[in-house]
């Protein structure tokens, strides 16, 4: 989807694209909005994403597809990341107001000379021996913080797969077996687009045929039923309370489960 000036100005989408939006993601599991994001802004995110792969993986080189957790800092927990508008009002609509996600989230990178993943989907259905489809539960929202290309692996989709509930979501052999017979697209897109997928989505990194890594921020957000994991301390990162002042209210919303140090 292209936007117009007026709702880039505005941060929001009209109502005709909102409609149009939520008609993607409700039928073909994913809407792209493109080039939604300030190129300056984009430029200096990819600048500061591209010295944290080099802090955390510093002395290796990767291959393959990863990616690394966004430090608790800006840009990484700019407003326009964590609680996109674009991204915030498809998903509030979709989802309901009380969605909320966990800290950090992590990101998607497509190294130099990596190779095809095996198909899979990030979720299955919640009642996966029942015929019917639930409505979304788990988005994930993807910023790309470069032209995603043929060339630079842009991800490939299976269009309407999150609607297909006679597979479970880890039966890899099925699932690629099944793949081959249904169409598929790539996510071609500039830079500073946002995209919002139902993890249902069944999708694929691609090979990475450039010198330079392919990259693009990744932040799961649940419609408010779930209950927190079991396992949930083992992975969820405090946020600390000078921290969690700096961010405004509606990101402290978000990451409500992420509590502050010193904080009831």
């Amino acid at each position: 989807m292209k936007i117009s000036k007026g709702e880039h100005r505005d941060n929001k989408l009209n109502q005709d694209s909102l409609v149009q939006a939520l008609r993607l993601l409700r039928e073909c599991g994913y809407v792209i909005l493109e080039a939604v994001l300030p190129v300056d802004w984009v430029e200096n995110m990819h600048c500061a994403y591209n010295e944290e792969v080099k802090r955390q993986f510093v002395g290796e080189k990767p291959t393959g597809h990863g990616g690394i957790s966004a430090p608790l800092c800006m840009p990484f927990i700019d407003p326009l990341v964590i609680e996109n508008p674009f991204a915030i009002q498809i998903l509030k609509q979709a989802m309901g107001d009380d969605i909320f996600s966990y800290f950090p989230y992590g990101s998607n990178t497509a190294w130099p000379g990596c190779g095809i993943q095996h198909i899979h989907r990030d979720t299955g259905h919640l009642f996966p021996d029942e015929p019917h489809v639930l409505p979304i539960s788990l988005a994930v929202v993807n910023i790309a913080l470069v032209d995603f290309t043929e060339e630079n692996g842009a991800t490939e989709v299976w269009p309407a797969s999150h609607l297909i509930t006679d597979l479970q979501h880890n039966d890899k052999k099925n699932l690629e077996e099944r793949a081959i017979q249904l169409p598929s697209t790539r996510t071609i897109m500039p830079a500073g687009s946002v995209v919002v997928r139902d993890m249902r989505c069944w999708h694929r990194g691609m090979p990475n045929q450039t010198q330079e890594i392919r990259s693009m921020l990744a932040l799961v957000y649940f419609r408010r039923f779930h209950h927190l994991p079991d396992n949930a301390e083992t992975f969820r990162q405090t946020i600390p309370l000078e921290v969690w002042e700096q961010m405004p209210p509606q990101s402290q919303k978000i990451y409500r489960y992420n509590l502050p140090e010193n904080v009831d």
